[in-house]
């Protein structure tokens, strides 16, 4: 099996030449998918990802959510942790530690107080096993939601298995613009 660090530079390298129209079209795919969910129309608490680097474009749906519900969560680097904060305009998120937009205001959410988490990865697993940019931040947010997580990616970067560590958290769901994988 490979190891994390080669998976890491193939997929970001694969995932980055995924620009223009291919891209658009599969982040709607992803949107729609997405929207079937059930456990989208009952939460409130949402917890949402700014994309970078290649990421499937999530901006519409939390565009949907805060006119739904007023406000998303969105993560800020704060030392080694993700913290999270309530956001009621997007226009006022800058940039972070690594580039990320973030909230530089807003209420601090507990993460046990969320419904619903969607999470960034590199690759993810069929198992909900995810391979981020290696440096933990998600693994231990995932340790403290109570939320239904769901992994957002493209098709290609889901794999029948991959290397995991025992601080690795899996996720609920994979949505991809081809599928939807339930772990339950």
């Amino acid at each position: 099996m490979l190891k994390k660090e080669v998976i890491r530079r193939r997929f970001l390298k694969e995932r980055l030449l995924h620009r223009g129209k291919v891209k658009e079209e599969k982040d709607k795919k992803i949107l729609k998918n997405l929207l079937k969910l059930p456990e989208l129309n009952k939460a409130r608490n949402i917890l949402f990802y700014c994309a970078v680097k290649g990421e499937p474009d999530l901006t519409p749906l939390m565009k949907l959510m805060l006119k739904k519900n007023g406000y998303v969560i969105l993560p800020k680097v704060e030392g080694y942790n993700l913290k999270l904060y309530t956001v009621r305009d997007l226009s006022t998120l800058k940039k972070g530690k690594f580039g990320i937009p973030e909230p530089i205001e807003g209420e601090i959410v507990d993460p046990e107080s969320t419904d619903l988490a969607f999470i960034p990865g590199l690759i993810f697993d069929r198992e909900g096993y995810r391979i981020g940019f290696g440096k933990g931040y998600y693994d231990r947010l995932l340790e403290n939601l109570k939320a239904t997580s769901i992994g957002v990616a493209y098709s290609f970067q889901v794999l029948p298995k991959i290397p995991k560590d025992p601080w690795d958290k899996p996720v609920h769901l994979v949505v991809t613009e081809e599928e939807i994988i339930r772990r339950f």
